[in-house]
């Protein structure tokens, strides 16, 4: 809300700083209520942060580098994962761990020089002067006559439907305003089944992702190296989504990917528990695949939204991930265990598959322009449709 509203790198720094205070923070309270608060400022402000920078790469990207952009942004995610369980082993304890996990956030204070401003951002708000000097700095990017050709697009539409508003409102009248623009994601029948598609993807790809991460004990695994083989096939996964998305559209290779993880974790239900290296590799698939959706409907979910609530779509879709990342170790702990042990798993897939057929029905966002209002996603020809997986399959589409 913050950054549709005020700007995206307002919103970042807000983060950042919360980032960087909450994360040495919880390491040295002594008081479990504050270390609670201070954990729960962490996973505000860490999204806050992934979000905004991912809108702003996105929205100073011309479309035949969105894909690209997009998957090495979230290579870095990969390496942090691998680099977790090596310093786990030498830590001595919980509190010297997240002092270690914090201190990278110092990195951050850098991009307060370095992260331009978002260029949709400034469009719709009427100031297309400090928009074309930002996309002159992108240099390569806007140099060519097509690029060019489709900021000037943009541009004029912009203007058209600058979002600014008087000066001298008050702080509720700003309030009611903001609060409208995050709404507006439910206020037509197209934007609301869009969202809510996003939604059900966001939670099954982040439960499926932690429960996995989250079920060494039940794959009777060593979880520093379990931890460690889970972020060693991120990266790959990564790499794959990039392929993919270059070659075929998002939608298909979203739903493909998750029919793939939901089928291996369901799979697991045929290999007999003392098989442990079986079970590894099946749950190792499954995460390589969901790794890889990620980074699919990350950009996915920032191409289906107009510029005006671009950032609350992201940013609610990841506020649902984070309550698919909090069912995780439920899910683990309490349908796990000795007798039971496949159960995660097996809820896991299924409902992977099942998203698979919501994930189809999404148009495709594929090297068609971002949209910039309401009315432009209303006047797009292709819309949800539920029997698009069918299509899908029969290769109608």
């Amino acid at each position: 809300m913050i950054s549709d509203k005020y700007g995206r790198k307002l919103s970042f720094a807000i983060a950042t700083l919360l980032y960087m205070t909450a994360g040495p923070l919880a390491a040295v309270v002594p008081s479990f209520i504050i270390f609670n608060i201070a954990r729960f400022t962490i996973g505000i402000a860490g999204s806050g942060v992934y979000e905004t920078s991912y809108t702003i790469l996105t929205e100073i990207a011309v479309k035949r580098f969105r894909t690209l952009f997009g998957c090495v942004f979230n290579i870095s995610y990969p390496l942090g994962y691998i680099l977790l369980p090596l310093a786990a082993v030498i830590s001595k304890d919980w509190r010297q761990l997240q002092l270690y996990i914090s201190l990278p956030l110092l990195i951050l204070m850098i991009h307060f020089w370095l992260l331009p401003e978002s260029p949709r951002w400034l469009l719709s708000r009427g100031r297309k002067g400090d928009a074309w000097k930002i996309l002159e700095k992108a240099g390569g990017i806007d140099r060519d006559g097509i690029d060019r050709q489709e900021n000037t697009a943009v541009m004029e539409r912009a203007s058209v439907n600058s979002q600014e508003e008087p000066e001298g409102k008050s702080a509720i009248h700003r309030l009611l305003t903001s609060l409208k623009k995050v709404f507006s994601l439910y206020g037509t029948p197209e934007i609301r089944r869009r969202i809510l598609v996003c939604y059900v993807a966001w939670f099954s790809a982040a439960m499926s992702y932690y429960a996995i991460a989250l079920n060494a004990d039940n794959f009777t695994a060593n979880k520093y190296i379990y931890c460690a083989l889970n972020g060693a096939v991120e990266a790959p996964g990564y790499v794959l989504s990039f392929i993919c998305l270059s070659n075929f559209g998002r939608k298909p290779v979203s739903s493909l990917l998750f029919l793939i993880s939901g089928s291996s974790l369901l799979l697991i239900l045929l290999i007999p528990h003392h098989f442990g290296m079986g079970i590894l590799l099946m749950a190792l698939l499954g995460r390589f695949c969901i790794s890889a959706v990620f980074a699919v409907i990350i950009l996915q979910t920032s191409e289906l939204f107009p510029t005006i609530n671009r950032n609350s779509a992201i940013g609610t879709s990841l506020t649902v991930c984070q309550l698919g990342a909090v069912a995780a170790p439920y899910v683990v702990d309490f349908m796990g265990g000795k007798e039971y042990w496949f159960l995660p798993s097996t809820l896991c897939g299924i409902l992977s598959i099942l998203t698979a057929i919501l994930v189809a029905s999404l148009p495709e966002t594929k090297d068609k322009p971002l949209a910039n209002t309401v009315e432009d996603i209303e006047n797009q020809s292709e819309k949800v449709s539920f029997l698009s997986f069918f299509k899908l399959i029969c290769f109608c589409r």
